[in-house]
């Protein structure tokens, strides 16, 4: 099989954290796959599989997403002499653009995945005018493939509302032994200047505007200081000095964390709080909720279909801080909240990588060319 992405590790998001997590699957059972994407000066982290990789620019508005520059023709070259039973192309960029054509060109089987609702973004970004158009281009590009994987029935079900064609569902995992409540920690609750009687709200992710948190501080600034709630900000991004300079003393800022020590700051939280409204899925759901933590996030494709209203979470159902707030105080309140927090663990237990991706993994054995042994007994599948 051979991966085109625009984002992998070391780049750290939802995305190339997901894509890791399907390649290291695939290795381990046996297939060669090769990895198409972008040159990062950091070490990537160790990985059984080939990489060519491609210089780019950055994004203006996301300046950690490096859009590599290939021409269709370098592409074809490169899948030519891989020959992948199937080219799974997971971004929609200048890449992604030139595996296809490349990939159409040879005639080789081809799926595409849609992570992120980029029209979504650009109106964050002053740029809003433009939404329609990459629609189409969206649009046109995923129809041209033989398979599009998507996150969750609700943005399918958005997605063929809006002319896409050939919709599976690819759901995500979690790693249940990293994000676990056990790793609750009082002394780091006790760094933060927690009080025992105080209740913690955090938020994990890219400290951006298409993240909807100036929203998430407006609602912040509608629960009353008496009512014993900090919040947590875990992350980094290009928003953080206007969030910092728009937060008072109940605000943390934890800054970027990774591995375990992400996995404790989870942990000594009591509530998460997700406030976006463009994200396809939410990873960060699934990693909080492992870690005991239920869940506050709008009525929009992707937390809708995670959260469980009143059983692991809150979904809010009206847009806008006043019901955000509102629901951050209902949930803080909640005397069940430790059965919430149970349900949340056991919902998280379900979500399970290796069935998740080995439905992915059949798709491809379905969409590629026959399957069988290389000389050297391995495989280039999908």
């Amino acid at each position: 099989m051979a991966l085109v992405t625009e984002t992998y590790l070391p780049q750290i998001n939802g995305v190339s954290r997901t894509l890791f997590q399907l390649v290291e699957h695939l290795l381990a059972g046996g297939d060669q796959v090769l990895i198409l994407g972008p040159h990062y000066d950091e070490p990537a982290p160790p990985q059984a599989t080939q990489r060519s990789t491609w210089r780019g620019w950055r994004l203006p508005f996301y300046r950690e997403v490096v859009l590599p520059l290939a021409s269709p023709r370098r592409l074809r070259r490169t899948l030519r002499d891989f020959a992948p039973d199937v080219v799974h192309i997971a971004t929609e960029g200048p890449l992604g653009w030139s595996a296809l054509c490349a990939c159409r060109s040879l005639g080789l089987p081809t799926v595409s995945s849609f992570h992120t609702l980029f029209p979504s973004y650009l109106p964050a970004y002053g740029l809003g005018c433009l939404e329609a158009l990459a629609w189409r281009y969206l649009r046109w590009f995923h129809n041209a493939t033989a398979m599009t994987f998507c996150t969750t029935p609700s943005l399918r079900t958005m997605l063929e509302e809006r002319g896409f064609e050939r919709l599976q569902v690819w759901s995500r995992g979690v790693d249940t032994k990293l994000f676990h409540p056990g790793l609750r920690d009082a002394d780091l609750r006790r760094q933060w200047g927690i009080a025992d009687d105080e209740v913690v709200v955090t938020y994990v992710g890219r400290l951006a505007a298409e993240k909807n948190l100036a929203e998430l501080l407006q609602a912040w600034r509608a629960v009353p200081a008496d009512a014993r709630l900090r919040l947590v900000l875990v992350g980094d991004g290009p928003l953080r000095p206007a969030l910092e300079a728009a937060a008072d003393r109940r605000v943390i800022f934890a800054g970027y964390r990774q591995g375990e020590d992400l996995a404790r700051h989870y942990a000594a939280a009591d509530l998460f709080v997700f406030p976006s409204r463009t994200d396809t899925f939410g990873n960060v759901l699934l990693e909080a909720m492992a870690s005991g933590l239920p869940a506050i996030a709008f009525d929009v494709p992707g937390p809708r279909d995670i959260i469980q209203h009143q059983r692991t979470g809150l979904i809010v159902a009206e847009p806008g801080a006043a019901a955000l707030a509102a629901a951050l105080l209902q949930a803080a309140g909640e005397p069940e909240r430790r059965m919430w927090s149970a349900a949340a663990r056991r919902h998280a237990e379900g979500q399970s990588w290796f069935h998740i991706l080995e439905r992915v993994r059949e798709q491809y054995h379905y969409l590629g060319r026959p399957v069988g042994p290389a000389v050297d007994g391995s495989r280039h599948v999908g």
